[in-house]
């Protein structure tokens, strides 16, 4: 068996590796599913961020508290040794009972002895029944240290319980005892809570709103490529519509010349007025498509309508355009000058010519065609054929809509050639039967 060449295996290879295209629904499916992944790393981010920012302030509040309260602890102590002194009967307690150190919180015992081993002083109604052992405890501390110092301990309830003890010395300067103060580290723990609540439903509401604010900024800035794909979409469907009839002619033509080489004469001058309608289909659909997109811009400047709508007229008057065209045809014009793009207004006026001679007669029945130019910039074509039913006028402008059948893109691109200039385009009943266009153009 003969081996197969190289290029004709890698030509297989490629084909195999080639992804698959993918048509205009798996397009916007691929463009639903990536906005709806930017949406989700919208959410994800400003999530992680808000629980940062949340944990962040869950952690300096209380940090503050375990502050305040060691604050307050230290000065309630110091100022307890500042009111306690000693005499030669011992020591004076009259002063630190009369003071409001000794009464409310956080709760304050003295106790002498090296190691403190009774207790002379305690503020009323403790609020935390602490063991005396801890309370001796960390005030041996205090003594051996010559310092304050600060220790962690459980009331007799297994509460957590904060303790703070300061050496007390006599008039000989010797350690006599120490003052302790017990805090209690659950104080303002219910504003606390109701700050880690309130951050809690603040995030869940923010990271909502950023959900459906990264929803619709990523529906916006997918907005582009959408009306990129519709735009292709638009061109490929008006592509094939405008070009299906040509084609099908020119085939039609072309299987007739070689079927009967005698015939040849007379249908290749048709061939190639085809060929030729073909490629300003073409040129006219790309330049649809390059103004669409922003690739390319009007060119407008100063032209005579009168004069190009009459070359318009000869030109669809010519036999080549079929048997007796001109006699079809009436024109009648003032002079008048507008500022447009004389391609796009030329295709515009041809398209509703030809539209009045397709479409503008009775069955059998030759069209008879008025061409009007008025100043400042009006072109009227009006026709003989069954009309237009004012309640769908406006429906005729779609792609390839009429009120009786498909007519193709000629009245939407004459619209849309309005519409850029600034202009109009209506279609209205002609007295007497018969439908009238009008397509104007700003002087």
């Amino acid at each position: 068996m003969p081996a197969r060449p190289p290029g004709r295996r890698l030509g297989r290879w490629l084909r195999r590796r080639r992804p698959p295209q993918q048509g205009p629904v798996g397009v916007r499916r691929s463009l639903r599913l990536l906005r709806w992944r930017l949406t989700v790393l919208y959410t994800v981010v400003a999530a992680c961020g808000l629980v940062a920012l949340a944990t962040l302030a869950v952690n300096t509040d209380t940090h503050l508290r375990e502050t305040r309260l060691d604050n307050a602890m230290e000065t309630r102590a110091r100022t307890a040794v500042a009111l306690l002194y000693f005499t030669d009967s011992g020591i004076q307690l009259q002063d630190i009972a009369q003071d409001e150190v000794g009464t409310g919180s956080p709760q304050l015992a003295v106790l002498l002895g090296t190691p403190p081993v009774r207790s002379v002083f305690a503020s009323s109604a403790p609020a935390l029944p602490v063991r005396a052992s801890h309370l001796h405890g960390v005030a041996a501390e205090a003594v051996d240290a010559g310092t304050i110092v600060r220790a962690e301990g459980r009331d007799d309830h297994g509460d957590p319980t904060r303790l703070l003890a300061a050496p007390l010395y006599d008039n000989e300067g010797d350690a006599a005892g120490a003052v302790v103060v017990v805090g209690d580290p659950t104080e303002g723990r219910d504003e606390h809570e109701k700050l880690v609540a309130a951050l809690i439903l603040g995030c869940v509401t923010l990271v909502t709103l950023a959900a459906l604010a990264g929803h619709a900024l990523s529906g916006r800035s997918m907005r582009p490529a959408v009306d990129a794909l519709e735009r292709q979409e638009a061109f490929l469907a008006d592509a094939a519509h405008d070009l299906r009839t040509p084609v099908a002619t020119l085939r039609t033509l072309a299987e007739a010349a070689l079927a009967d080489p005698g015939q040849r004469s007379d249908l290749l001058p048709r061939a190639v007025v085809l060929s030729a309608r073909m490629g300003d289909i073409i040129d006219d659909l790309l330049t649809r498509a390059r103004l669409n997109a922003g690739v390319q811009h009007l060119n407008k400047e100063l032209l005579r309508l009168d004069q190009l709508v009459e070359s318009v007229v000869d030109q669809l008057a010519d036999p080549v355009g079929g048997p007796g065209a001109r006699d079809r045809i009436t024109f009648t014009a003032e002079e008048c000058t507008v500022r447009a793009d004389a391609h796009l207004v030329t295709r515009a006026v041809a398209n509703l010519i030809e539209n009045a001679l397709r479409h503008g007669h009775e069955p059998g029945v030759p069209a008879e065609v008025d061409v009007v130019v008025r100043r400042p910039g009006r072109v009227t074509v009006s026709d003989r054929g069954p009309g237009v039913d004012p309640a769908v006028a406006s429906a005729l402008f779609g792609r390839f809509q009429s009120n009786g059948g498909s007519i193709g893109l000629g009245l939407s691109i004459t619209l849309w050639a309005a519409d850029l200039h600034g202009g109009t385009l209506t279609a209205a009943p002609r007295p007497g039967g018969g439908a009238v266009f009008d397509f104007s153009l700003p002087a």
